[in-house]
């Protein structure tokens, strides 16, 4: 190779050395920044959720139904309590204000034998892990849990947001279950437990109840306004203290 040659390619090799240095630095940098901007996120999630944990507007029921826990690279996340995970529960949605459990219960040929059983009484709510944690938590601060009949659950969830989906192949009922209601030592409403059912066709019919815990003022107002003490008087199943 003549010295004409060997400066050209050294030349050459020294750009193409250089262009993949470049080529690093610059890959270790989008790399650093996409790094950061994870953690950023994350950081910005994990606050988010604290933020919406501590500002629930019942921590005697959120510490009751949820937990908050770290996830491995330490992100909070809230999630239902072990023990009703245990119990075959999960927590569909979380809010402020509200709580929404979903349960499988049962499976049947068809729609009128699913519908049946759970008139006769095949998954007796009031007696669930759901509903004692919820009379646990209004007693342990001196509260009282009133049940009222079937007909005032369907009143209350017909107008109340559910998390049950309408589609085709979906039957839904919102009055077959008795509903709790927490009042304090004055009378007023703290918190409201309704049970809403969704039965599927799929192989067979799967039927799953949902528990839809209420508890911000807003709400308690609404029940107020709408549900006169003469209803529930004559509706009153039974008191809890």
């Amino acid at each position: 190779m003549n010295n004409k040659s060997f400066i050209i390619f050294t030349t050459l090799t020294g750009l193409y050395l250089s262009g993949c240095q470049h080529m690093q630095n610059a890959a270790n940098t989008t790399m650093g920044t996409v790094s950061k901007g994870i953690q950023a996120y994350d950081g910005w999630v994990s606050k988010g959720t604290q933020r919406v944990w501590d500002e629930m507007a019942n921590p005697k029921i959120r510490d009751k139904f949820l937990v908050l826990s770290q996830s491995p690279n330490g992100i909070n996340q809230i999630k239902l309590n072990p023990l009703l995970v245990n119990d075959k529960f999960e927590l569909k949605e979380r809010n402020f204000s509200t709580i929404y459990l979903e349960k499988y219960v049962l499976q049947e040929s068809n729609f009128d034998e699913a519908n049946r059983r759970i008139r006769n009484g095949a998954y007796i709510s009031e007696k669930d892990l759901a509903a004692k944690l919820f009379i646990e938590q209004a007693l342990a601060q001196g509260h009282e849990v009133r049940m009222y009949k079937a007909s005032v659950n369907a009143d209350i969830n017909q107008q109340l947001k559910q998390t049950i989906i309408e589609f085709k192949g979906a039957q839904n009922n919102f009055g077959f279950d008795p509903v709790f209601i927490e009042f304090d030592q004055t009378g007023s409403p703290v918190a409201i437990m309704t049970r809403s059912w969704q039965t599927i066709s799929a192989i067979g019919v799967a039927s799953r109840i949902y528990t839809n815990i209420y508890f911000g003022q807003a709400t308690m107002r609404w029940f107020e306004n709408n549900f006169s003490n003469r209803y529930l008087e004559n509706t009153l199943i039974r008191t809890i203290r």
